[in-house]
This record gives structure tokens, sequence and C-alpha cells, in this order.
């Protein structure tokens, strides 16, 4: 690959594409970023022609494809910056890297960008801190893309290099997409905070709480990976061991009450998962919803008598 990449924001992801395409044959010509410890540590290991903390103009004209990688909040006022610059873009393809925002932050101004050329290549990765080499965090997984046609083209062949896959996602849709993201990632590590909590209650260390569940994650994992989603389902909604789903809800009423609305929700959803898998019955799913609305009422009476 003979373009010249610059790549804006070398934070978690910028950091860990930076080396990445480097080590798949990319020249990477040019960085920015606000901290320039940061910014240095990394140019002296992914050797860039140039790097600086503020968004360059020369590097903007000398660069065929440019990655922005900043924080969603600070991309229009990036793409606004960059728009500044007396410069001819048709030939540049602009790339976002952000999980919610699309290319259509471009179309504000589209006498200034080439609709064709710009795009969003999200990694469905998670990133907890800044990448000083290689860490492989981009290959073998999915990246869910959108853009103009060029710019499509040009993601697919970056995606490939790097040995993974992609998805095509509607630009209209990028934070219903980026939803299933965070639920999939973030609400997972909240789930497993929810289980220290009442872990915590049981007189449990709840720095132990991933060791103590971690087989039982791993196996669920490797379950889906192999059966399916619905047909890993086990345990008292599959069973219809309606007994136990009672008590779970009476002792944390009791113990935990602030989890109530978390239990029945995920409770209400995991039937819906039991009835494809056809281990309840109709009759089953509603007296398993009647049960879990009852708790759900009383919540909100407790809510509203707080209220009043």
């Amino acid at each position: 690959m003979n373009k010249k990449v610059y790549i804006i924001g070398a934070g978690k992801v910028g950091s860990s594409l930076a080396f990445e395409l480097k080590d798949k044959g990319y020249s990477i010509d040019f960085i920015t970023d606000r901290n320039p410890d940061k910014l240095k540590r990394i140019s002296s290991s992914v050797h860039p022609i140039s790097y600086s903390e503020k968004i360059d103009k020369d590097f903007i004209s000398g660069s065929q494809i440019i990655f922005i990688c900043v924080q969603d909040r600070y991309i229009k006022d990036i793409i606004s910056e960059i728009s500044k610059f007396e410069i001819d873009f048709s030939d540049i393809f602009f790339i976002l890297t952000s999980g919610s925002e699309s290319s259509l932050l471009f179309n504000n101004d589209p006498k200034v960008f080439n609709k064709e050329k710009t795009g969003s290549m999200h990694p469905v990765q998670t990133f907890n801190k800044i990448s000083y080499d290689n860490q492989h965090l981009l290959e073998k997984i999915y990246f869910g893309i959108e853009g103009g046609i060029e710019s499509v083209d040009l993601m697919k062949q970056i995606i490939g290099a790097l040995g993974s896959e992609f998805i095509l996602i509607p630009a209209e849709k990028k934070y219903l997409y980026h939803s299933a993201c965070v639920i999939s990632s973030n609400f997972l590590v909240t789930l497993l905070n929810i289980s220290s909590e009442v872990m915590g209650n049981l007189g449990i260390d709840k720095a132990k709480t991933f060791e103590i569940f971690k087989p039982i994650i791993e196996n669920t994992l490797k379950n889906i990976g192999s059966d399916g989603l619905i047909n890993s389902l086990t345990g008292p909604f599959d069973r219809n061991d309606t007994g136990t789903i009672s008590n779970h809800l009476k002792i944390i009423n009791t113990e935990l009450p602030s989890l109530i609305p978390f239990y029945t929700l995920l409770g209400m959803e995991t039937v819906k998962v039991a009835f494809k898998k056809e281990s309840l019955s109709m009759k089953n799913v509603i007296a398993l919803l009647d049960l879990m609305n009852e708790y759900i009422v009383k919540e909100s009476d407790i809510t509203n008598q707080t209220n009043s």
C-alpha cells in the first residue's frame, strides 16, 4: 500500500491502528495527538515522517488516507477545523473509527469533502489502554463499516489485510449498531459488577468475583460458539423453575432491592429466549411474566412513596 496515512488521535484505537497498519505494510507518515509524551513514545516506534500536537495543513495535503480516531465529542470540531484549510480534498480518504458517529458528519459541507471517499470503520473490539507496540487487537475481528463507494472498497482492503471481517451498517442507524456493541462489551462489565455486589452481600471478597465466575462464563461462551445463542440457555428460566425464580426475587427484594429492576428486566428477556428454545409454553411464559410484573409494581410503589 503506497498511500500515505495520517492518523489524527493516537489514543487507544489510534495507537493500535498505527502499529497494526505499519506491520501490514502501510505507510504511517503523519500522527497528531494533543499529548506530547504519548505522541513521542508512539512515534519513536512507528517512525512517521512527522508528528505534531495540532492538526497540520501540510500533513493533510501530503496524505491520501486520513483516520480520525478521536473521542466522539471532538469529531465535529476536528472536521470543521480540517474543512477550513484551503486544500483540494477530492482525492483524500477521510475515515472515522467512531462506533456511533457516521460519515454523514462530512455532509455538512459537501463542497469540501468527496462524499465517495468518506466513511467510518469501527472495530468491534475493546481497547482499555494505549498501545505502544502491536497488540494485534485489530486482527481476526469484525469491523462495522459504512460510507461512500470508494471508501467502502478501501476499508474492505484494509480490513482484509488485517485478517478481519466486516459488516455493512446503514449510516443513519449507526447509533443502533453501537448500542449493540455497548450491550455486548460495556454491559458485560456492569453485569459482573452487579454479581460482585451480590457476592459482597454474602461476605465474599468482591475482587474474587471474576475468578469465581470465569469458568462458567468461558463455558457459556464456548457453548454459544458451538451450539448458538438460543440453545445455550440453561438454568431456572430454561427449566421453568418458577419456585427458584420466585425465591430469587424475594431475597433480592429484601437484601438488594435496587437490583429488582435489573433482575426483572433481564428475566423477562430470558423468558423470550426460553420460549424461542421451546423450553416454555405460552402458559409458562405468562406465569413467569406475571411473577416478575408483581415485583415491578412493588418497586414502582416504593419509588412513588419516596417521591411523594
